[in-house]
This record gives structure tokens, sequence and C-alpha cells, in this order.
């Protein structure tokens, strides 16, 4: 049963925190096209090429925020799991 509680532990925290990191990315990648349709006015084609740089940079960020906040979730439950065994054992 406790072999169960830790990875539930995780993947919730997980689920919770990760749109709040997703809403950075996504600001991040709203400013980024809004600078390449400023930049590139005139010429749909660079305005394109300039997105497409935008969208990929917004899948690196996407990926980097919830690996570190799976880590975080990691930590969390191993130290809860830790507290939980130094409750039982006292």
């Amino acid at each position: 049963m406790l072999r169960f509680i830790a990875p539930m532990t995780i993947v919730l925290s997980a689920t919770l925190l990760a749109p709040l990191a997703q809403a950075d990315c996504a600001d991040e990648q709203t400013w980024c096209e809004t600078k390449c349709e400023v930049k590139h006015m005139t010429d749909d084609a660079a305005a394109t090429g300039c997105k497409s740089k935008c969208v990929a940079e917004r899948a690196a960020c996407s990926t980097k925020a919830g690996a570190e906040t799976a880590w975080d979730a990691t930590k969390k439950a191993a130290q809860d799991t830790k507290s939980f065994f130094k409750g039982l054992t006292e």
C-alpha cells in the first residue's frame, strides 16, 4: 500500500502545479509572437518563420517547467515518506 502512496502524491502534485508553470510559457510565447509581427510587419514568410521559433521555445519551456515541477514533487514526496516512517517507528 505504501508503495502506491508516494507515486500518487508525485502525480497529484505535478498535475496541480504544472498549469502555473505553463502559464508563464504561454505568456512568453505570446510576447515572442507579438515581437515577430512587429519586426516582420511587411514580410509574412519571415513572420511565420519567426513564430515557428516561438513555438519551439514554448515547447522547450513547457518541458523544462514540467521536469522542474516533477522534481519538486518527488523531493516533497520523499520527505513526506521519511516523516511517515519516522512517526511510525517512534
